[in-house]
């Protein structure tokens, strides 16, 4: 519950902020001053709601289970693209010359935000891959799981796992972007084993040679 308003809320703020920007660039009840510094009071808070909102959730990556960090490429990607383009939208806004250009801070705040939870990510760790008895807890843009009765099998190929499922899905490990990557195969490993997963003669054979090269 206090997800969701934690939610509502940060939205509902940046709602205000555009709200705001525009009722005063048609009515001028807000002197260019003052609506720069209500944006900027508002995207604090719109910022640290943000913040506050994966520090909350952060017990998920607490849990007395063993986890590995996992960053791919891709989350670093789409964080910096998205921070990118409002960044450059808020530039263009910023020199089109017309009242629009009170909206900039707006894409400002998005752009800042973008770029502070990506940080805040990286430092607590919040993606991630934790291996239960019988399924893989994944957390990247959500969280999710996959059960072991779900998988047809596993295959590894150039340094990576994939897990097709029986509804022919499929869910990707690199292992160039795993924290202790030697124990998480290990880990792995065994839990498949544990589990019955089915592997190809070759997969099994570039599993052993990838856990001999770690010992």
């Amino acid at each position: 519950m206090k997800q969701v308003l934690i939610t509502v809320l940060k939205n509902a703020i940046l709602v205000l902020t555009v709200v705001i920007s525009i009722v005063s660039f048609w009515s001028g009840y807000l002197s260019w001053q003052d609506l720069i510094a209500v944006q900027i009071i508002l995207g604090l808070v719109f910022v640290f709601l943000n913040c506050y909102e994966y520090l909350n959730a952060s017990y998920k990556a607490e849990i007395p289970v063993k986890r590995f960090a996992y960053f791919p490429y891709s989350f670093f990607m789409l964080k910096i693209i998205k921070a990118g383009f409002f960044t450059s939208f808020a530039l263009m806004l910023l020199t089109s010359g017309t009242k629009v250009k009170y909206l900039f801070p707006v894409c400002i705040i998005i752009a800042i935000t973008e770029l502070v939870v990506m940080i805040l990510k990286y430092k607590r760790r919040l993606c991630f891959v934790s291996i239960y008895a019988n399924y893989l807890l994944f957390s990247k843009n959500i969280i999710f799981r996959v059960f072991a009765n779900e998988i047809e099998c596993i295959e590894f190929r150039h340094g990576i796992f994939y897990i097709i499922k029986k509804d022919k899905k499929a869910v990707d490990i690199r292992l160039v972007n795993i924290e202790n990557r030697d124990e998480f195969v290990k880990n792995l490993v065994d839990w498949m084993q544990k589990n019955d997963i089915q592997l190809s003669a070759e997969t099994k054979l570039k599993i052993d040679e990838l856990i001999v090269n770690f010992s």
